[in-house]
């Protein structure tokens, strides 16, 4: 399943440890997990030059730390796919088809099984991504990777219920993420809607789209009358000399 838009998550203390038996080593005491948090995190890099600054060892950043922001902020997804699965996951995924997409709308990430083959693949959406910081594209593959976690696993729970809570939750304490089961990212969906058309009868309908697709339906030609015309659309680059 994919991360959609807001709504309120689950507490991690009303989920009880039966929904994932294979991680019951993981849990601590809430001021051990929040001393270990401490020692993740660093104070984001100051970028002034100042001699008296002291640049975090790579090492002790949390996953999500701002200094992230700088040092890489389109990181390599693979390259994360691999470090979070050992160290959220203990190297139990397999290898999975992971790619950027340009086709997801809504959804900042989805991940899908073949009916057929069983194997699983997952998308994030550059579009949407690139306009967010870096951390929600980390949040968002976290997302997407508990949901991978939960198909290797054969739980019959795959969707966002107790389990994928219960990772949810573990997952923020243990690395200062936020990862969340819905996202509020409208405002950038909608700054993606490019294609715009304005109807040309009575009701003067305003009508944005994502795609070049011209909008209007049988029905509403036969109330309003009148057609939609292209006013506006993204600039297109020049090529060439």
């Amino acid at each position: 399943m994919g991360l959609f838009f807001s709504s309120p998550s689950c507490s991690s203390e009303q989920i009880s440890t039966q929904y994932s038996p294979d991680f019951s080593s993981i849990h601590h005491s809430t001021d051990n997990v929040t001393s270990q948090s401490r020692e993740k995190r660093s104070v984001a890099c100051q970028t002034d030059g100042d001699p008296g600054v002291t640049e975090p060892a790579i090492e002790q950043l949390s996953v999500v730390d701002p200094y992230w922001e700088v040092l890489d902020p389109k990181p390599d997804i693979h390259a994360l796919f691999d470090d979070f699965n050992k160290r959220f996951f203990r190297g139990l995924l397999p290898p999975i088809d992971l790619k950027w997409s340009n086709r997801l709308c809504i959804t900042a990430g989805i991940c899908i099984q073949d009916n057929i083959s069983g194997k699983c693949r997952i998308r994030l959406n550059k579009p949407l991504l690139d306009l967010r910081p870096r951390k929600n594209t980390v949040e968002t593959l976290l997302h997407e990777m508990i949901h991978y976690y939960q198909r290797v696993r054969g739980t019959s729970d795959i969707d966002h219920g107790a389990t994928f809570h219960f990772h949810m939750e573990r997952i923020n304490r243990e690395s200062g993420t936020n990862i969340t089961v819905y996202h509020d990212f409208d405002r950038e969906y909608e700054s993606l809607k490019r294609h715009w058309w304005k109807c040309n009868g009575p009701c003067a309908q305003v009508v944005r789209r994502l795609a070049d697709r011209t909008p209007g339906s049988k029905a509403h030609k036969r109330k309003c009358g009148g057609e939609f015309i292209k006013v506006r659309e993204p600039k297109r680059m020049r090529t060439g000399l």
